[in-house]
């Protein structure tokens, strides 16, 4: 459910006064510069929001400046606002897709672990990625030959391309980019070429809807049918934390029926309002034994330009894959997959039968006197 309320009173941003700051800036790196941010009275009065219905339950609402285009196009409503606290944000159907205040840090975390690790991506497969900003990511390879982007809505994409151009910085254009307007799973059942490297970045729906049938296991059997050996899939992988794990964790099952190696990394994306999961998969390559810092930095200085990341780095890329005990005993756990032929149920709720009080107790009494 997507909605925009409206109301004709807002509350007036005021920034410092010149003399006002005490303390003087520290110079900044070469790149970066400093904007006072707007600050706000509270309590706010009424504005426009765009609403989000995370859940049956939960309301996410992301205060907007303006609406920069609202168009229903033959497969989705897409929404691209001006937010005070993401800046400009795409939406899909009522679901925040990427916002500009940290659409880098998803989009390096979604493409750079797999070109990183593959020695020499040359053809690399898109599904999805409107926005632009997965191939962008995909293009700052030089041993990139061609790119191919599959994406099922036309509109949707040239909306993207007109107001996100800080997005996809021109890689609509790059003569190495291939686009192609089509469904995802018809494209890659009809395509007989080999790719290096295959990113999946579409939208999060495993309802048992249309959408669920790129995050099948007939559809990974299909991408493996287009790897050559030592390729590598990548996938945005839902929801992970300790409160959202069900999902993520089929989709890991999912793969580990197709995959010799399948690696689970996670982030906190702020615009998403919560930590995101990855996955990688790959018959040769282990991700789980080759990340490691120093190793990830050399990559990055040998594959990529000095200044083209903005935040992975090999000690944040190690970090993405450790997970607290919890998660660790959720990613264990046998369960439900993705499959054509079944309807997806998830896991039911666990709980610990354990209360902390009575562990405490027993952790007193050993030790007390």
């Amino acid at each position: 459910m997507f909605i925009v309320t409206c109301s004709p009173h807002e509350a007036t941003p005021s920034s410092p006064e010149d003399g006002e700051r005490s303390y003087s800036l520290p110079p900044l790196p070469p790149g970066y510069f400093y904007a006072d941010a707007a600050a706000y009275q509270l309590p706010l009065r009424e504005g426009m929001y765009v609403v989000e219905m995370a859940d049956p339950v939960d309301r996410y609402h992301y205060r907007v400046k303006s609406i920069l285009c609202s168009q229903k196009t033959a497969f989705q409503s897409v929404v691209i606002a001006d937010t005070y606290n993401h800046g400009v944000a795409l939406y899909l159907d009522g679901v925040i897709q990427s916002a500009a205040h940290d659409e880098d840090l998803y989009h390096e975390m979604l493409v750079q672990p797999a070109m990183l690790l593959h020695e020499k991506p040359a053809d690399v497969l898109i599904i999805g990625g409107g926005e632009g900003a997965t191939l962008r990511e995909v293009l700052a390879h030089r041993t990139v030959r061609k790119a191919v982007m599959v994406d099922i809505d036309q509109e949707a994409v040239e909306l993207c391309r007109l107001h996100l151009t800080e997005w996809h910085c021109g890689a609509f254009e790059d003569p190495r980019a291939e686009i192609h307007f089509r469904d995802g799973r018809e494209f890659i059942e009809n395509d007989d070429r080999q790719y290096d490297v295959v990113i999946v970045d579409v939208v999060d729906m495993l309802d048992n809807g249309p959408a669920q049938r790129l995050y099948t296991r007939q559809f990974y059997e299909l991408i493996k049918k287009r790897l050559r050996p030592g390729g590598i899939l990548a996938i945005q992988g839902l929801e992970f934390s300790i409160n959202h794990w069900k999902d993520h964790t089929a989709l890991r099952r999912t793969l580990q029926t197709v995959f010799a190696n399948v690696g689970s990394y996670h982030l906190n994306i702020p615009s998403f309002l919560c930590s995101w999961g990855f996955l990688m998969a790959s018959d040769r390559i282990d991700a789980l034994d080759l990340v490691s810092p120093l190793d990830i930095e050399g990559r990055i200085s040998a594959k990529l330009d000095p200044d083209w990341l903005d935040h992975l780095t090999g000690e944040l890329l190690h970090a993405s894959f450790c997970n607290c005990r919890e998660l660790k005993l959720y990613l264990s756990l046998p369960g439900p997959i993705v499959d054509d032929d079944d309807r997806y149920v998830r896991l039911p709720d666990i709980q610990e039968v354990d209360p902390t009080w009575e562990r405490l107790r027993l952790v007193r009494d050993d030790w007390w006197p």
